[in-house]
């Protein structure tokens, strides 16, 4: 299995709870290619404060921002 990049906890958490890319993408208000760059943790499209507190939110509210977000 290759090792995971970017967002690590952030992919397995969607995987695990069965949450699409599309509803985060869709939730944000940008499109699914600028949500798969932001995901694989590409230096010039990261996820912004705002986008990471709305993630959370929306739909990992158990955890913390930085619990989810650890690279």
């Amino acid at each position: 299995m290759e090792p995971l990049r970017g967002y690590s906890r952030l992919l397995i958490e969607i995987k695990n709870r069965g949450v699409r890319k599309k509803d985060i993408a869709s939730y944000l208000g940008i499109n699914r290619q600028a949500l798969a760059f932001k995901l694989s943790g590409r230096r010039n499209a990261r996820f912004t404060v705002e986008q990471a507190i709305q993630i959370k939110e929306r739909f990992f509210p158990d955890m913390s921002v930085e619990e989810l977000f650890k690279k």
